[in-house]
């Protein structure tokens, strides 16, 4: 995957309706992720584990394999900072529309 140009808000609300969730996005790599999580609906930071990370690549290029930045960024999950949060998905978007936008997403 090479690197994202940043999806903007519409691209975002149209990607939700037509594809669901989850959906990760962010530029030049997915930083964020609008997931269904603990029966909320949230606009939350992916975190990668750094020992994760570090053994995945060890063991990549151990194997002969290639450790992109892609691959790194492919390990992050829904479990840094969580930007916005409602209890249905309706209500979300509608807090997305009215959320200032990061440029790089």
């Amino acid at each position: 995957m090479a690197p994202l140009a940043p999806l903007g808000k519409q691209g975002l609300l149209k990607l939700i309706k037509q594809r669901g969730l989850p959906l990760a996005f962010g530029s030049p790599h997915p930083c964020v992720v609008v997931i269904e999580q603990e029966r909320v609906f949230r606009v939350r930071e992916l975190v990668v584990d750094p020992d994760e990370a570090s053994a995945a690549g060890k063991a990549a290029l151990s194997a002969g394999k290639n450790w992109r930045p892609e691959d790194y960024y492919r390990l992050g999950k829904p479990t840094g900072k969580i930007h916005l949060e409602a209890k249905t998905l309706d209500a979300l978007v509608a807090k997305i529309e009215r959320f200032s936008w990061p440029k790089h997403w």
